[in-house]
């Protein structure tokens, strides 16, 4: 990343596309939206848009060691609040620095206090990482640990997952030849599908 780069703005890289949750969605369902592997989190919004709060997968599992049913619970009794949001002229640089001071993937970017637009580590890496040519690989990358996936290597019924280093090196590759998609790994997977229930 360049100087230049950080200094672009939360409304240039964001999504402008993005899925809520009001007050009183059922967890159980948040939980299964989550599961999909598309997002991490989701903000929960007032009828007019206001972001409320932020209900995440770690806020999931905290009801379910709780010993919480999900099925008995809405978004707005296990939410993250007041939400941390930035606005659509924060500088990426302003937005990094969030991301790593609280351990987070993605942040609601809101007007006057009204969700516009989401923006994940995932948009960052993409927009930020120069590609090199036209030999970009998309690398499955799992949300808990971090793991990427062997497409070359895997096989249809056999996954295999490794630290992005060993992938690099193995296939002849630098960071800047690669972007991120971000999924659940196979070893990882199960173990949420089972504090989901």
């Amino acid at each position: 990343m360049n100087g230049k780069g950080l200094n672009r703005t939360a409304s240039e890289i964001m999504n402008a596309r993005v899925i809520t949750a009001s007050r009183g969605t059922n967890a159980n369902i948040l939980a299964r939206q989550l599961l999909t592997g598309q997002f991490s989190g989701l903000p929960v919004v007032e009828e007019d848009g206001e972001v409320v709060g932020v209900v995440s997968e770690f806020d999931l599992i905290q009801a379910l060691l709780e010993g919480k049913d999900l099925s008995l619970l809405k978004a707005e009794e296990i939410m993250n609040t007041p939400a941390l949001c930035v606005t659509e002229e924060s500088p990426l640089l302003h937005v990094l620095q969030l991301m790593i001071e609280h351990r987070i993937i993605r942040l609601p970017v809101v007007r006057n206090r009204k969700l516009v637009g989401i923006i994940s580590r995932p948009n960052i890496l993409s927009q930020m990482v120069e590609k090199v040519g036209s030999a970009t690989h998309v690398l499955s990358v799992c949300y808990w640990c971090e793991r990427v996936r062997d497409d070359i290597q895997s096989k249809p019924n056999q996954e295999i997952w490794c630290d992005l280093a060993e992938y690099l090196q193995r296939h002849g590759l630098n960071s800047t030849e690669v972007t991120f998609s971000p999924k659940f790994c196979t070893t990882c997977a199960p173990i949420i599908h089972k504090l989901m229930r």
